[in-house]
């Protein structure tokens, strides 16, 4: 198999769409059972890309819950990932910049957070997309240390907003 180069707009309008459909129009409980799985520390089949000549890169969805303060739990996990869907769809509808930031092992993380506030604690979301073997890539979805996200970000800790905006309501109308 050859050499593959996506794009990030394009690979991140496909992880939009895909999540989108797999947590908020999938029936519930079918989401709940993958999310159920992802926390387990299984890998999940999300998606596929046709590349033409090239063949296909089948992308695999998992879940690092390490850095999530408190007990992670499905409802939690669906409304940071509504939020950072919608930060992605902004960016994508408004032809911003993507901010990304490459690892060592090639991993691509995006840096448009889903913060989800809560009385005591702050939970901030990313994806990052990763070639695992030829014709296989993964999306992660994963928490970071909030405390470690706002020193990078050059803010306060509670100077970080949440969108005001329900995101699963806007979703479905």
């Amino acid at each position: 198999m050859s050499q593959v180069n996506l794009k990030s707009e394009m690979v991140l309008e496909a992880i939009k769409t895909n999540l989108n459909h797999r947590f908020f129009v999938e029936p519930r409980d079918h989401a709940k059972a993958l999310f159920n799985e992802l926390s387990d520390g299984k890998r999940m089949p999300l998606m596929k890309f046709e590349m033409g000549k090239a063949g296909e890169v089948f992308c695999e969805l998992e879940l690092d819950g390490s850095e999530h303060v408190g007990k992670l739990n499905f409802g939690k996990f669906r409304k940071g990932l509504a939020m950072m869907l919608l930060g992605i769809h902004q960016r994508l509808t408004e032809h911003e910049s993507i901010n990304t930031m490459s690892s060592s092992t090639g991993e691509l993380m995006f840096n448009i957070p889903g913060i989800l506030k809560s009385q005591d604690s702050v939970n901030i979301m990313v994806c990052s997309f990763r070639q695992l073997a030829p014709g296989l890539s993964s999306v992660k979805l994963m928490y970071l240390d909030p405390i470690a996200y706002a020193q990078a970000s050059g803010v306060k800790l509670d100077e970080i907003k949440q969108n005001d905006q329900d995101p699963a309501l806007e979703q479905h109308g």
